[in-house]
């Protein structure tokens, strides 16, 4: 949480709305990660003395995105290595390129007909990658980002799962389109869960305010607090009036009196849980959780046992292997499974 809280300090350092605590804040982090202070120092240089945007030389920004996106193997999964928004645009500064990329650049992995922006993981792989506004966006696995970015608006298209940061930029709105529902956000933090699959849609907000509203009525938008969520199911949202919109809470009342105001990124909340490399669940039968292994691990479910998939199951899985998961699973119920790499049969 150190890193993630530095980056919310620098952010407010560099506009000039860090107040005194937050500089005191930033100063004993700063004394306890000495090394992040020559990171800051280029940064700030860059920022006092931003260059003109221009056009980068083409391919540029490609060349350092295959870096910043560049997969790190683990023993169970792919992951791509953690690059704070500051290391990024630091690396920027000595290249000569971040004034232009600001304005001029978009992220991706690949190109589409339309010219948009967009990149996607598969089964078993999640990606962080930082957009040229500086927002920060986690891309669960088998999900897929559509971007478009320039000095009106920023607009993204999501099939899957995404956590976004927002960089605050009030004069360019931040939207999210997500099946038939579309979240506003100006500095904020929320989780957006829209796989075409999955019998349920989930917008949770953690941090700042985001308005939700549906494709049908655009001018009667739902505003969220942080903890809440609006869940709706996949058969009903086509034709559900915003009004219609459940609000739910993430966490207790109670809970958050208690603690005082919870981390935006809270790792014991299920709902954004995997940012962590955290796979949690809560009452899920098999055949859901079925898919959520299959995402995590990057494998085929097959069950051969229909009974089974009925089985109900409420647990985590961290650095398990799905090997270890299922093993964990069969303490509470009687099934078996085998392992042929890539495919589980259960039965």
């Amino acid at each position: 949480m150190n890193a993630h809280r530095l980056d919310e300090l620098i952010t407010a350092k560099l506009s000039g709305t860090l107040d005194k605590s937050g500089q005191q804040e930033l100063a004993a982090l700063l004394e306890q990660h000495p090394e992040w202070r020559t990171e800051l120092g280029l940064l700030e240089q860059y920022w006092q003395s931003a260059p003109t945007p221009e056009v980068p030389a083409p391919g540029a920004f490609d060349k350092i995105m295959a870096t910043a996106l560049a997969p790190v193997e683990t023993d169970n999964m792919p992951v791509v290595k953690r690059m704070r928004w500051w290391k990024w645009a630091a690396a920027a500064v000595v290249a000569g390129l971040l004034g232009a990329l600001s304005y001029q650049a978009w992220w991706h992995s690949g190109q589409s007909a339309a010219g948009e922006a967009l990149v996607a993981t598969r089964n078993g792989e999640r990606r962080q990658v930082i957009l040229s506004d500086g927002s920060i966006v986690h891309l669960n696995a088998s999900s897929r980002l559509t971007c478009q970015l320039n000095a009106y608006r920023r607009e993204i298209w999501l099939e899957g799962e995404a956590y976004f940061e927002v960089a605050p930029d009030a004069a360019r709105p931040f939207t999210v389109h997500a099946a038939h529902l579309n979240i506003h956000a100006l500095g904020t933090a929320f989780n957006v869960k829209a796989y075409p699959g999955d019998a349920l849609f989930e917008t949770t907000l953690l941090q700042g305010a985001v308005e939700v509203y549906t494709d049908k009525t655009p001018d009667n938008k739902i505003r969220l607090r942080p903890y809440e969520k609006i869940a709706v199911a996949r058969d009903q949202l086509r034709e559900l009036p915003a009004g219609k919109l459940e609000i739910k809470p993430v966490v207790s009342k109670a809970v958050v009196a208690k603690a005082g105001m919870l981390p935006a990124l809270d790792s014991t909340i299920r709902e954004t849980a995997w940012v962590s490399n955290r796979l949690q669940f809560d009452s899920v039968n098999f055949q859901q959780l079925g898919i959520l292994l299959e995402r995590w691990y990057g494998v085929q479910i097959v069950f051969r046992n229909d009974a089974v998939k009925q089985y109900v199951f409420s647990g985590s899985f961290a650095s398990e292997s799905v090997t270890q998961a299922l093993q964990a699973l069969q303490l509470t119920e009687d099934f078996h499974f085998e392992n042929k790499g890539t495919q589980i049969i259960i039965y």
